[in-house]
């Protein structure tokens, strides 16, 4: 078998590391690729970089376009790519030299719609990927099942669009949300619902580079209203398709960070969390939480220290 797979890179300011992300996606073992370097009217020498390249490889496309954030640039490279799977690669980032050929072996001999490999978090250049021998080879779920393993106990593993090969058939049914950060919270729930199957392997073969000029990572005090928007999406999502039990899961995790921002800098958030119950179906256990806090923030301050205090001397017995 050896189908067409897209690769869609998009591009902004990232002049240091682009060759090398370019460089680990040219040297992959599956050589029937098309990559797409989307240049969202990057300022630095990043466009010059990839017209260069792609006169190294005619495997390499590059479409230059005004800036319209990464969502935009992603959604551009899915209108343009011709393959019958796609992955998304930031071009801070990199990835072992088998991961197309790993992804896709996982996705066709498993019969799935997407296929997912671990993220290890780098600040250097790696030749060894490790295996998660605690993990099976090959986890094996429903798209729903993966939903509620992205809203629980494998949120880390399942949550980002990057690390996945998707049918493209799965990707071209929802697009990502143009300019707003945190896009991957607000869609890889949609791509996992619409999938019959999801397969998780156990080796991790991308390599997310710790930049510290990179938006996605810049950590600011700000109130993350990006977010905020984002979990609160993917929560009417699964409502407005009847789906009572992921909704609930995804409005848990909705009013826990709204929370934790109160918490840490004064009531800030408690405007959300007052919409949340206005006509919310929520958890016992959150409906009693969100009560005691506004009841009293105090008494609320010291029993959530007692309950993760508790809840760390039960892991460790």
């Amino acid at each position: 078998m050896n189908e067409l797979i897209s690769i869609i890179i998009p591009v902004y300011n990232v002049e240091a590391y682009l060759e090398r992300c370019v460089k680990s996606v040219t040297n992959q073992t599956y050589k029937n690729i098309e990559i797409i370097l989307v240049d969202d009217g990057s300022p630095d020498n990043s466009p010059a970089i990839c017209d260069r390249l792609a006169l190294s490889d005619d495997r390499i496309k590059v479409l230059h376009k005004e800036n319209g954030g990464l969502s935009d640039a992603r959604n551009c490279g899915v209108e343009k790519a011709e393959g019958r799977y796609v992955t998304f690669i930031d071009s801070d980032d990199y990835i072992s030299r088998d991961y197309i050929e790993y992804l896709y072996g996982l996705l066709v001999n498993n019969g799935a719609d997407i296929s997912s490999c671990g993220m290890v978090d780098t600040t250097e250049d790696m030749t060894e990927f490790p295996v998660d021998a605690s993990r099976p080879d090959a986890l094996l779920m429903t798209g729903k099942e993966a939903c509620g393993a992205l809203l629980g106990e494998l949120y880390m593993s399942l949550v980002t669009a990057c690390g996945r090969l998707y049918k493209m058939e799965v990707v071209k049914k929802h697009l990502f949300p143009k300019g707003k950060k945190h896009e991957d919270e607000a869609t890889t729930a949609k791509y996992y619902y619409e999938s019959e199957r999801v397969v998780l392997g156990n080796r991790s073969l991308y390599a997310y580079y710790q930049n510290p000029n990179s938006i996605t990572r810049a950590k600011s005090d700000k109130l993350n209203e990006d977010l905020i928007w984002a979990l609160e999406h993917r929560a009417l999502f699964f409502e407005e398709r009847g789906e009572e039990a992921l909704a609930a899961s995804s409005w848990s995790m909705y009013f826990y960070f709204c929370l934790n921002d109160s918490l840490s800098h004064g009531g800030r958030s408690d405007v959300y969390l007052k919409k949340l119950l206005e006509g919310r179906s929520l958890s016992k256990r959150v409906l009693l939480e969100a009560r005691l806090y506004f009841f009293s923030r105090t008494v609320f301050k010291i029993y959530f220290k007692l309950k993760n205090l508790l809840r760390k001397a039960l892991s460790r017995g």
